[in-house]
């Protein structure tokens, strides 16, 4: 979960957690498109989640839409180690991934609101096997690893502020 700050929160691939509980969510039937990315990119990597690391947070940064955010946010998850970020408020339209593979994202089609990304370190991405933009809530990333696959789901969910409309919908 994230924090009221922004602050990132953390699990670890072997349950271990670092200031986060961990809450499972299953999304609804939908429409979307599950975008595969194995075997080129799979395949040579794969996480042991009995031994190795892999650290995961969240953060709702508010806004990705102006100059220079997502290479801030790069920057930081570098300086704190996270190999996957969930990140809420991404503002962006559309849904896709940078030319660079290491952001995903799913957005409103045509407003600067809401929208969902997953921002991967350079480990992460080689164990990414697909991922799925779902709506401007919610998206899902899944990766290679041993003795099973693990699929990150992240959702950005309506505010108390919200309309009951929105909530509702939700």
């Amino acid at each position: 979960s994230t924090t009221a700050n922004g602050t990132a929160n953390s699990t670890t691939a072997n349950g271990t957690a670092n200031s986060s509980t961990t809450n499972s969510t299953t999304p609804s039937a939908t429409t979307s498109q599950t975008i595969n990315l194995a075997p080129a990119n799979a395949m040579t990597s794969k996480l042991n989640i009995t031994k190795d690391i892999f650290t995961v947070g969240t953060w709702n940064v508010k806004t990705l839409w102006a100059t220079g955010k997502l290479e801030l946010l790069r920057n930081e998850m570098k300086r704190y180690k996270y190999d996957v970020i969930g990140i809420s408020e991404v503002r962006w339209t559309g849904k896709g991934e940078t030319s660079s593979g290491d952001f995903i994202y799913s957005g409103e089609s045509n407003t600067h609101t809401k929208g969902v990304g997953i921002l991967l370190s350079a480990k992460a991405r080689k164990l990414l096997l697909c991922y799925n933009p779902i709506d401007s809530r919610i998206i899902t990333a899944r990766f290679n690893a041993t003795p099973f696959n693990v699929t990150i789901i992240h959702v950005y969910a309506p505010t108390a502020e919200s309309s009951e409309d929105e909530i509702e919908s939700f």
